[in-house]
């Protein structure tokens, strides 16, 4: 048990991948009613803590004009992100660590894995799982997440 989970209560702390995010904010994405789940677990129900990469949040906004234009919609969805889920930050010692990791492959990935490694995160929740194979934090699917709920 890490120091925030004996002081918040919450019982896992997770890293939601930017798909888990867009299929949160997508609702025509296949996964969008377990990815809301999910969601609502972290920001009600006090037992599952959510954390986002900083570059994610920039990836969301971009993505996300091709459903909404209005720059004001994209902005409230990462107000709401930024105002309910701790922000891990990349720096350049985690790209460093990214970049002459032997297993690098993808660099935002590999920065996920950092930034949960960093935080001392139980999961990674991701649909892409063969992408996060040699992530010393276990990643786990939207179906498995909600099972540990």
């Amino acid at each position: 048990m890490n120091i925030w989970t004996s002081v918040t209560g919450c019982s896992m702390q997770i890293l939601l991948d930017t798909n888990i995010l867009l299929n949160w904010l997508i609702e025509t994405n296949s996964k969008h009613t377990e990815a809301k789940r999910l969601v609502q677990s972290c920001l009600f129900d006090n037992v599952t803590e959510g954390y986002v990469t900083s570059h994610s949040l920039t990836d969301v906004f971009y993505i996300l004009r091709k459903y909404h234009r209005s720059p004001e919609i994209r902005r409230k969805f990462i107000l709401i992100m930024v105002n309910n889920f701790n922000i891990l930050t990349e720096n350049k010692e985690l790209f460093l660590e990214s970049l002459n990791d032997p297993d690098f492959f993808d660099l935002e990935d590999s920065l996920q894995m950092k930034c949960a490694e960093k935080a001392d995160l139980d999961y990674i929740v991701t649909e892409n799982l063969k992408d996060f194979k040699n992530s010393k934090i276990p990643a786990i699917s939207i179906e498995e997440a909600l099972k540990k709920l």
